[in-house]
């Protein structure tokens, strides 16, 4: 009996050409998308975020062709907001309507909104904001849920129903610029995990983080240190967006929001990951 192993069939899989083609198209899109966003970034016509920034631009413009936007239409409508892309509700809304999605407002008073929408197989998904609801959320804190509260209430249930509907079409986008109360120029926030001897962990690491900062920073910082002693007691991820949505709709100075943002981001490293429902 031979003791010869014998090589199993298939042997190590090759990379496709079909991949390599992908690659390649990805490449040339890539550059074809910066050409327009290094033209583009130079006028007027984009904004501010963009002013100056092509690199930015440039995916902003891929992430939009995927989703079937022309490069303008990209650049003005969608953002990026702590790592997330954002569109607003009635890009959304515009997108499935293109591929034969209706939708049908069946309630609309200042207290709540009620949006149905209709897929073209047919599967409908409802969604009711009410002002209830959206305080429970922590979206209130913006000042247009007082001013015009159906238009806010509108496009919380209009970018539920898309979601629902056609998470495949959307890429999977989390938040609209409603949800996110989008500002000409919204926070950046950077994580920076601190190892070795002294490291401090938790709501004294925010603490300490942030000290020296806190002299160097003018103006009344009062709502940003509730801010941050808030951040220091959440236990949980979706609290820390609440936050920083709550700072946003308050009119925080943009020195100040980037400095809570960057607490936010160093709680979050404290912070357990969270089970998927």
């Amino acid at each position: 009996m031979s003791t010869e192993i014998q090589p199993l069939g298939g042997g190590v899989p090759d990379t496709t050409d079909e991949g390599l083609a992908l690659l390649v198209r990805q490449a040339e899109a890539m550059d074809a998308a910066h050409k327009l966003a290094t033209a583009l970034c130079n006028t007027a016509m984009v904004p501010q975020v963009f002013r100056s920034k092509p690199d930015d631009a440039a995916a902003a413009i891929l992430y939009g062709a995927e989703l079937g936007l022309k490069p303008q239409q990209a650049l003005q409508q969608v953002f990026v907001v702590h790592g997330q892309p954002a569109i607003y509700a009635r890009t959304m809304a515009g997108l499935l309507k293109a591929k034969g999605y209706c939708f049908e407002t069946v309630e609309s008073t200042d207290e709540s909104v009620t949006v149905t929408g209709t897929s073209p197989r047919g599967e409908t998904e409802t969604s009711t904001w009410s002002i209830d609801r959206a305080k429970k959320a922590g979206y209130t804190s913006n000042k247009k849920y007082a001013s015009d509260p159906q238009a806010m209430l509108y496009a919380k249930a209009l970018s539920e129903v898309c979601r629902k509907l056609a998470p495949d079409v959307l890429l999977g986008i989390r938040y609209t610029a409603e949800d996110l109360e989008l500002e000409p120029r919204p926070v950046k926030a950077t994580a920076r995990r601190m190892d070795g001897q002294g490291q401090e962990r938790g709501a004294d690491a925010v603490r300490a983080a942030l000290e020296a900062k806190k002299q160097q920073t003018g103006g009344d910082r009062t709502q940003l240190d509730k801010a941050l002693a808030a951040l220091a007691q959440v236990e949980d991820r979706e609290h820390l967006d609440r936050i920083i949505t709550h700072a946003q709709g308050i009119g925080m100075p943009p020195e100040q929001l980037t400095e809570l943002a960057e607490a936010a981001a160093t709680r979050a490293e404290e912070l357990p990951e969270q089970e998927a429902a």
